[in-house]
């Protein structure tokens, strides 16, 4: 696909660096010409600039991108930037970053696919809170799934899959048995070795 990653702070060099690495066809903008810096081991179109200009954004081929990353550390530029990319060059995808977690609100009233460092911070830590691990993530109609695994405890061992309870915002999908998944029954007994499958919306 044809990305533009707007911003190339930690968040937009690490991103722009991952989908290098899946071959996709990656632009990067920045308007600081020291944060582009953090992207110079990685090879790829670089274009200084305000990432809210128009001719800025055709420089870096939005008329024919598949997807815009808003990825700066300043929201109302990742506003702006999303909504450049959907309304005037009609892009398929954006994704904006929200840098502060108290404009989430904002966000949300505009409508935009985002994605929160913070929350996803937090997420992580009460996931390995939970003992949950290998997590994978996938879109599915625009919304994030997260997969993950949690280890069995000796005392589940014996259980059904309906004698567990899962959180309010997980379901357990099934059981990663010697590396084959059992997908979930309410029948489906538990064995030692056995880790459950979790899934929820990011």
């Amino acid at each position: 696909m044809q990305i533009i990653v707007v911003g190339c702070g930690k968040v937009g060099s690490s991103l722009a660096a991952e989908l290098l690495a899946q071959d996709h066809d990656v632009v990067i903008v920045e308007g600081d010409q020291e944060l582009m810096h953090n992207a110079d081991h990685l090879d790829c179109v670089k274009i200084i600039g305000v990432p809210i200009d128009r001719d800025i954004l055709r420089q870096a081929g939005i008329e024919t991108a598949d997807v815009v990353c808003a990825a700066t550390q300043t929201d109302n530029i990742n506003i702006m930037v999303s909504q450049i990319a959907s309304d005037v060059f009609h892009v398929p995808l954006t994704i904006t970053r929200i840098f502060n977690p108290a404009n989430r609100q904002v966000f949300d009233a505009f409508g935009l696919n985002t994605v929160g460092s913070t929350d996803l911070t937090v997420q992580a830590f009460l996931r390995k809170l939970s003992r949950e691990e290998d997590e994978r993530e996938i879109q599915i109609y625009q919304n994030s799934v997260l997969f993950s695994q949690m280890a069995i405890t000796e005392d589940w061992e014996g259980e059904t899959i309906s004698e567990l309870e899962a959180s309010p915002d997980k379901m357990i999908v099934g059981l990663l048995r010697q590396g084959v998944l059992i997908l979930a029954s309410p029948e489906l007994e538990i064995e030692a070795g056995d880790r459950l499958v979790l899934v929820s919306l990011q």
